[in-house]
């Protein structure tokens, strides 16, 4: 009986280890600025900057334009820029890589990788890009309710605000 109770401590004591490990490194993982929304950590900046400008500052946090890899993902996100309310459009870590595809070859890039995406949550008419009007980058458009825009990623005219995702 004795060993037994121990044992039984020593597996508490074991699992109660691991659970804080876990949420742990999910905390040190999360850190402000960053929030955790969703399962996932972003940091949500209202500066309005060019795409490219927008890539490379969250690249200097460690982190990567948000990528929303399921539908499910995207429309949490587009929920929670509507209830922001503040009209910017915010860019995110779509590019299309083939401009003369039609309808692009869009990817979620992380850290350097591609992954084709497995939806198209793209507002009307979009995307609308070309060889002679490129717009290989991706931002939520306020004008339509936070749905998927292709824009120029640095043509200085499209200037929004941006998520980072660690």
């Amino acid at each position: 009986m004795f060993k037994m109770t121990i044992g039984l401590y020593f597996l508490c004591w074991l699992c109660a280890t691991i659970v804080l490990a876990c949420s742990d490194k999910k905390a040190d993982k999360c850190k402000p600025p960053f929030h955790i929304y969703e399962k996932n950590c972003y940091y949500i900046k209202r500066d309005k900057v060019s795409a490219d400008e927008a890539f490379a500052r969250c690249s200097r946090m460690g982190a990567y334009l948000a990528n929303f890899e399921t539908l499910e993902e995207a429309m949490l996100m587009k929920q929670k820029l509507k209830r922001m309310n503040s009209g910017i459009h915010f860019y995110i870590g779509g590019r299309n890589i083939n401009r003369r595809k039609p309808g692009g070859d869009w990817r979620w890039i992380r850290n350097g990788k591609m992954m084709k995406m497995t939806y198209h949550a793209f507002g009307a008419g979009q995307p609308d890009g070309s060889d002679r009007s490129p717009q290989d980058c991706m931002f939520f458009y306020a004008g339509e309710r936070y749905t998927f825009h292709d824009v120029g990623c640095d043509n200085g005219m499209n200037h929004g605000g941006y998520i980072c995702e660690k």
